[in-house]
């Protein structure tokens, strides 16, 4: 199965529980930033050589919102709007 990121989406790296929310760089339309990593749309380290933890599993908007989690896109605070 595949994983394709979309901005505001939530999803969880191997072995942590803790689901990460995706947020698209704003300076580079391919680039997608989780939890200080930097990812391709198809959820691959941006740069080759980086080591980023593996994404396995983008959450649905149901399993976000059981969870308490945000479904609403909101722009990171270094951003204004």
């Amino acid at each position: 199965m595949s994983i394709r990121l979309y901005d505001s989406a939530w999803v969880k790296f191997r072995d942590s529980d803790e689901p990460q929310q995706v947020f698209k760089n704003r300076s580079n339309p391919a680039m997608f930033e989780v939890a200080g990593y930097r990812y391709d749309i198809d959820a691959r380290p941006y740069h080759f050589s980086e080591a980023v933890p593996d994404i396995v599993e983008l959450l649905t908007m149901r399993q976000a919102q059981e969870l308490g989690l945000s479904t609403q896109y909101s722009a990171p605070k270094n951003i204004h709007i």
